[in-house]
């Protein structure tokens, strides 16, 4: 039986802990304040310059050169996108509008079917046939989807290529529904390994990961599914694991 002098150092210990990982989250949104605030106006600068250029007669009238230079017109509109989405981290505000879930969840799967994978996996899609609509912002609530769809693809293909004696193609679905109390169920399921318990305990921590690299994944999903009075629940099993986001329908 450990004495009471072992079971105080056994807490101080935790507690030290805690602390360690609180000041290192509190270093990493600092940080990541700092990062958004040297880059926004500069990334102003280029969408800006990048219009101009959209405009000049020389581009005009060179198609080749045009279509180059609206892509990257797309991708710096991306990285901006991408950088209003972590002012969430950091305390700023956004805009939230009226989101047609149904619509934001094609486009999504669609988007998740060009991730750079080993193997390409079609996104099963089995969308509600009413209109969904939510309030939030649609860029946030796509990126949660996202990474939900990264995740599952992931475990669907770990399992298939690990797993010599499945009876079943790997398989990931998105989902909605209405449900009884009036709350819009996003559900992506997929046919991988079951999650263990112990990394079902800490799978939502900052920096936890089981891919040998800093994990943040799940704990953005979470607060980007919080910040739209949501909530995140899963289910796992042998045959198939299942993320479902509950927003409240408007």
């Amino acid at each position: 039986m450990p004495s009471e002098i072992e079971k105080l150092q056994l807490e101080i210990e935790k507690l030290q802990s805690v602390i360690s990982k609180n000041q290192r989250l509190w270093l990493t949104g600092s940080m990541m304040g700092n990062l958004i605030h040297d880059l926004n106006n500069p990334l102003t600068s280029i969408n800006g310059n990048i219009e101009l250029l959209l405009i000049n007669p020389v581009v005009t009238n060179d198609p080749k050169l045009k279509k180059r230079i609206e892509t990257v017109n797309q991708a710096t509109k991306r990285l901006a996108n991408k950088m209003r989405d972590m002012q969430l981290f950091t305390k700023e505000g956004r805009t939230d509008v009226i989101l047609d879930i149904n619509d934001i969840c094609q486009e999504t799967a669609r988007v998740a079917e060009y991730l750079p994978k080993p193997f390409k996996l079609p996104i099963v899609l089995n969308l509600s046939s009413n209109a969904l609509t939510s309030i939030g912002n649609p860029n946030q609530l796509a990126q949660a989807i996202l990474m939900l769809l990264d995740n599952a693809i992931d475990s669907s293909l770990s399992k298939s290529t690990t797993t010599t004696t499945s009876t079943s193609s790997p398989k990931v679905t998105l989902s909605t529904s209405l449900s009884d109390t009036n709350q819009i169920l996003i559900k992506i399921s997929n046919t991988g390994p079951k999650i263990e318990d112990e990394v079902a305990r800490r799978m939502f921590e900052p920096l936890f990961s089981t891919k040998g690299q800093l994990g943040m994944g799940l704990t953005i999903v979470r607060e980007l599914v919080l910040a739209h009075s949501a909530q995140l629940t899963f289910t796992s099993s042998d045959e198939e694991t299942e993320f479902i986001i509950a927003l409240p329908s408007s």
